[in-house]
């Protein structure tokens, strides 16, 4: 009886034609190619065989507590005095505590007993007549933690998109620390400044004249030479070359970068480089109210706790302002679209830097192609040698399988590194092998008397076990790898688990499909080449 064979060919030569279609951007020498419907991208390569830059940050999650605390320590002041429980100090305590000071204990205890019920979070206890300490939760320090490094790599993600960078690795690493690798940044300045740069942009009222000096020994002396609660000392960012001086100023913001809902290059009235921004509405009204309220006093512009600029109120102000300073364009393009990404949470300390030359990547991808060569050629030359022409039909498919792979990798948006070439290897190898296991089956039933027909169906049937058996198991493995790896890993597990789907789509429907097609042409075959 013969056999509709024409779904099975429609499967497989529209299977390789779809790779040889998403492969085409590499056989061009482009980077994409545009049909309309859809954009085709080349296979893009890792930081290994791109070169480019590996830097390992380490987020400083105490930062993060600390920030709390004293934003805490501010809000509970303000709550308290609304509720007529006289404070007279609000400060925080590292590493988890706020410490409370009342005028009476009668304030005391009112305080306590509102804390308690409210600031669930915090545990409350009396240190003395008319202190009170509250302790952070241990589960909501270590949420603090995990948001702030979340956070973190969420922005750094955001400014790698602004810079267009391609295909990036960016992921958590243990407790507190992010890696990121670039592949095809070379500058690393360039890269440091664009990944680990704060950008906290504030906007803090300078409350008088007394709050300006031009050293900062003379802005102390107009506070008995001592900082006051809750304000810190913040130099212009021309004092360090003495052109300007020193503000005090509040420690907690009125409006933060975080509410910007757009940055952008432009120039102040002097035509020099400048910062155009726009504020969410909600920050708008916020902002209005503030510069209305304040008219003929100066707002400074605060860029990571250096002051940009701090130019006088003459008018109520909603959404829009700009950042001047001493910038070069290329500065104030950099800082728009950094401050477009969002400011880092807190700051973030480089660890580890390493940069990967394009040579050593290319030395790299002529090494990996040697030995795939190499390795290659000597599996079709064995396979011919022991199974004659049925090696032939092997080898078809492991030619097949190899351009699935690519066509694969293309279709998913994979990142091709040197353990993916590594992984594509090993596959050649799951490939053959499953080649092997079910040539010896039809070998094993043609020695029993069997026709090649019979040969061929029996074998196929009795190798599917163990074919399946040994993919699935390594593609569990691969799985696994992919979850928990990181990197270069993942890379390695991702290019594993198409080589085992493409070799089991090859070797038991492709060559299935050759040997169908031989034997429905030679009925009459006696024999088998294998």
């Amino acid at each position: 009886m013969r056999k509709n064979l024409t779904p099975r060919v429609i499967l497989v030569v529209g299977t390789l034609v779809l790779s040889l279609i998403y492969l085409l951007p590499n056989f061009l020498g482009k980077d994409e190619i545009d049909l309309g419907v859809t954009k085709l991208d080349s296979i893009s390569l890792g930081l290994d065989l791109k070169g480019g830059m590996h830097v390992v940050l380490r987020v400083m999650t105490d930062k993060a507590i600390e920030d709390e605390l004293a934003r805490d320590a501010k809000r509970i002041e303000d709550v308290l005095k609304e509720r007529n429980a006289p404070i007279t100090l609000a400060k925080p305590v590292p590493p988890n505590a706020v410490e409370l000071t009342f005028i009476t204990p009668q304030a005391q205890q009112q305080g306590r007993s509102y804390l308690s019920e409210n600031w669930t979070r915090y545990k409350v206890e009396a240190t003395g007549d008319n202190t009170l300490r509250l302790s952070m939760d241990q589960s909501q320090t270590s949420y603090l933690r995990n948001e702030a490094v979340q956070q973190a790599r969420e922005t750094i993600v955001n400014r790698v998109d602004e810079f267009a960078v391609k295909e990036p690795e960016i992921y958590t690493q243990g407790s507190d620390q992010i890696v990121v690798r670039l592949p095809g940044v070379l500058d690393p300045a360039k890269a440091k400044e664009l990944i680990g740069r704060t950008a906290l942009l504030e906007f803090k009222l300078v409350e008088g004249n007394k709050y300006f000096a031009r050293t900062r020994e003379q802005l102390l002396d107009n506070f008995g030479g001592k900082i006051p609660h809750g304000y810190a000392v913040y130099p212009t960012a021309e004092s360090e070359r003495q052109l300007s001086g020193f503000y005090m100023l509040r420690d907690v913001a009125e409006i933060t970068g975080n509410q910007l809902t757009d940055a952008r290059r432009s120039t102040d009235q002097y035509s020099r480089p400048a910062v155009s921004f726009e504020l969410s509405s909600d920050a708008g009204d916020i902002f209005a109210e503030l510069t209305g309220n304040n008219i003929g006093k100066q707002l400074a512009i605060v860029l990571d706790d250096k002051i940009m600029s701090a130019p006088r109120l003459q008018s109520r102000i909603r959404t829009s302002g700009q950042i001047t300073g001493d910038f070069t364009p290329d500065e104030a393009r950099d800082l728009a679209r950094i401050l477009r990404a969002g400011s880092l949470p807190v700051p973030v300390q480089i660890e580890e830097e390493r940069t990967v030359g394009p040579t050593l990547g290319d030395d790299s991808i002529r090494k990996g192609f040697i030995s795939f060569v190499i390795g290659g050629v000597a599996v079709l030359v064995f396979m011919v040698f022991y199974y004659k022409k049925a090696g032939l039909i092997a080898n078809l498919a492991l030619v097949a399988n190899i351009l699935m792979i690519a066509g694969g990798l293309a279709m998913f948006g994979a990142t091709l590194t040197l353990p993916g070439i590594a992984g594509i290897i090993l596959t050649v190898g799951m490939a053959v092998d499953a080649n092997v296991i079910i040539n010896e089956r039809i070998r094993e039933e043609l020695r029993v008397g069997k026709t090649p027909r019979t040969a061929v169906e029996s074998g196929y049937d009795k190798a599917l076990s163990a074919v399946l058996d040994a993919n699935i198991t390594t593609a569990i493995a691969s799985l696994v790898l992919y979850q928990f790896g990181t990197g270069p890993i993942r890379g390695f597990a991702v290019t594993l688990l198409i080589g085992l789907i493409s070799s089991v789509f090859t070797a038991v429907i492709g060559t299935r499909l050759i040997y169908d097609l031989i034997l429905q042409r030679n009925r009459d075959l006696k024999t088998l080449s294998i």
